[in-house]
């Protein structure tokens, strides 16, 4: 009896520095969640935040599903020696393997960690809109240290975080 073998290969959950090729992917298969923040932030489109991003961070890395698919990209934009802001975008299908998303938790604070070591201090703002987002900062140990109620392009309510 012949039995069918898939051809899709099933790896490991990992991350990688970032190329220029996952700034157009993410940008164009963005989070809806992520492109209504980075709009409401600075106005400007996820294709320009995320070359923005590219460029800045030092490092910047990509998530790799265990598929090999794209899951996002994250980085910290050094804004002093001590002091970075961190920042996370991720592509649409970011949340649709169960498997990838236990994976990225577990990882995560192991990568927090590695830029914590460079950047004793860590921040930035989130959406008050995304309770998703302020749940997962929260759970990775950050703090809200302030509420702007009227905040960015749009005026929109956004929490400042931090974690030193």
């Amino acid at each position: 009896m012949a039995t069918h073998q898939s051809k899709t290969t099933i790896g490991k959950f990992h991350w990688r520095k970032s190329v220029l090729s996952d700034v157009i992917t993410v940008a164009a298969n963005m989070r809806q969640e992520d492109k209504e923040e980075i709009f409401a932030y600075s106005g400007t489109l996820p294709k320009e935040q995320m070359f923005y991003c590219f460029f800045s961070s030092k490092p910047c890395m990509t998530m790799i599903g265990r598929k090999g698919n794209i899951m996002g990209m994250y980085g910290v934009v050094p804004c002093s020696p001590k002091v970075g802001r961190i920042w996370m975008l991720g592509h649409k299908s970011m949340t649709s393997d169960y498997k990838d998303v236990r994976a990225f938790l577990r990882n995560s604070p192991i990568e927090l960690q590695k830029f914590h070591c460079n950047y004793p201090l860590l921040y930035n703002y989130v959406d008050a809109r995304n309770e998703t987002h302020i749940k997962w900062i929260k759970w990775m140990g950050f703090s809200i240290i302030k509420k702007h109620a009227t905040f960015g392009v749009e005026g929109r309510t956004f929490y400042e975080f931090v974690k030193n």
